[in-house]
């Protein structure tokens, strides 16, 4: 794939994974990725004004997360049934920036996370590799989240192990009621535009999980299938569509 490539700092570490991933310089492309001196960011260079995102499991806002971490105030452990000795295993089909699964992973879970565009992947490929240094967070970071670069839809001729829990958190749909989205998505948007085949993966997902299916919707959104959804959690923003596999 080509994206404008910015090196402003030589990186032994994100020269590999770039050619890993095989991706090319282009000029004239609109999405950029710029090389610091120790982390990738992406970059849309048609609005000047937007900073930069990157992927960090060691920012600021995770540390606070993760070190304030009450359960009972986690939706996320709920949504995922984690009980005292049940921590399920998880498959992360729509990747994105890896929010989620991280958290997931934090609250002990074996996480798996599938994205199949290579500039989003190596971006996760890059937080990951940073995450598994660091002091605070590499020990378990590395044994719990991991990252697979392929297609979701092809999820059952994968060579993996039949998890506990599918997730997915596909593109919001556009509501016109709204403001503009935040600047990650506006990016991403313009990236990979908008999946119109999410009802597909859901069923895909429902015939490879073990226990349940949870899709993340913004309340506005309908679900993504007519078939019954076999219950809801929410939150103010969000709701969290769950069901059973087939």
């Amino acid at each position: 794939m080509k994206v404008y490539l910015e090196f402003q700092s030589y990186n032994e570490r994100i020269y590999n994974l770039i050619n890993s991933l095989k991706l090319e310089h282009d000029e004239n492309a609109s999405i950029s990725l710029i090389i610091n001196h120790n982390s990738l960011e992406l970059y849309n260079r048609e609005n000047t004004k937007q900073k930069p995102i990157k992927v960090d499991f060691t920012s600021k806002k995770n540390n606070y997360r993760c070190f304030h971490f009450k359960k009972k105030n986690e939706v996320l452990s709920k949504v995922i049934g984690i009980k005292k000795s049940y921590f399920p295993s998880i498959l992360d089909v729509t990747a994105g920036l890896g929010n989620d699964a991280f958290m997931f992973s934090f609250l002990g879970c074996q996480v798996t996370m599938i994205e199949r565009n290579p500039i989003v992947a190596a971006l996760l490929k890059d937080g990951l590799q940073r995450g598994c240094e660091d002091k605070k967070i590499g020990y378990w970071l590395k044994k719990r989240l991991h990252l697979i670069v392929e297609d979701s839809f092809n999820m059952l001729k994968m060579p993996i192990s039949k998890p506990d829990i599918i997730y997915l958190d596909p593109m919001y749909p556009s509501h016109h009621k709204k403001s503009l989205p935040k600047k990650n998505m506006q990016i991403f948007r313009k990236l990979i535009g908008y999946d119109f085949n999410t009802e597909k993966l859901l069923n895909i997902s429902r015939k490879l999980a073990k226990n349940r299916i949870i899709v993340k919707r913004p309340h506005y959104a309908k679900p993504l299938s007519e078939d019954k959804v076999n219950f809801i959690v929410t939150t103010k923003s969000h709701r969290f569509d769950i069901y059973q596999p087939f």
